[in-house]
């Protein structure tokens, strides 16, 4: 999984990127955003490469990660640029909802709530 150490450093260097590279980065961190909630809800498991499971808190914090992470490639694309890339990820034209609730979403909140019930 890639993490970011430095948002400011990351938010800098994706601002250089042209429009197709930060759209194929969106693309990567919205997928992993999806397999890390699989994976928090067990759907699936996310393993290290020895094949001990990645723990919940693990997970929760990967999860931030990855959020904080798209939230800087949508607003550097911009809302409509951005909903393009999550469209076709659902196979549509445009998801203006989906960046609206990536944006406002409390993801980890939310995770350690169905995680505890």
């Amino acid at each position: 999984m890639d993490r970011i150490i430095d948002f400011e450093k990351f938010k800098e260097k994706c601002a250089t990127f042209d429009k197709p590279a930060l759209k194929a980065l969106l693309f990567n961190w919205a997928l992993q955003r999806t397999l890390t909630e699989l994976a928090l809800v067990k759907a699936l498991n996310r393993c290290r490469e020895n094949g001990a499971p990645v723990s919940k808190e693990e997970n929760l914090a990967d999860l931030e990660n990855i959020v904080q992470g798209e939230r800087i490639l949508i607003n550097l694309l911009g809302r409509r640029e951005a909903a393009k890339v999550y469209g076709m990820m659902e196979d549509i034209t445009s998801d203006v909802k989906t960046v609206d609730w990536v944006l406002t979403n409390d993801f980890v909140s939310c995770y350690k709530t169905v995680g505890n019930s």
